[in-house]
């Protein structure tokens, strides 16, 4: 499973639909990754946030057994492409860097995204998404 920066996000959150597919996902023994542009953009709560140590903490507390995949030529050419097919397109809406990343994680691991943006993430063909509500 490549999580996605709102599945964390609302897992700070107390969000119980956040819980209960973090609990399944668990219980099941599935994979959990975090891509780096996830940690990025968690972090921009912590520099532009009036509480960055207690945001830096809790995230840290979400994140800190996971294991971080970084950008490699795969994800990076791979982001590209979606980002591109996105931007060429005048049916898919225009999909950001960080989530063509996400999303393009997720088609290298061959795995699921777990996210709430069902709309952005849901046009990229060839991706599974999972959501909790």
């Amino acid at each position: 499973m490549i999580l996605d920066t709102n599945y964390i996000i609302a897992l700070d959150e107390e969000d119980q639909g956040a819980i209960q597919l973090s609990r399944q996902h668990n219980a099941a023994n599935l994979p959990q990754r975090l891509p780096s542009t996830v940690l990025s953009e968690l972090y921009v709560s912590v520099g532009a946030g009036t509480t960055p140590h207690h945001n830096a903490r809790a995230y840290e507390e979400l994140v800190g057994n996971l294991p971080i995949i970084d950008v490699d030529e795969n994800i990076a050419r791979r982001a590209g492409t979606i980002q591109g097919e996105h931007l060429a397109s005048d049916t898919k809406p225009t999909l950001g860097l960080a989530d063509a990343t996400i999303a393009a994680t997720a088609l290298v691991f061959n795995e699921p995204v777990v996210t709430d943006d069902t709309g952005d993430f849901g046009s990229i063909d060839g991706l599974e998404v999972v959501s909790w509500n």
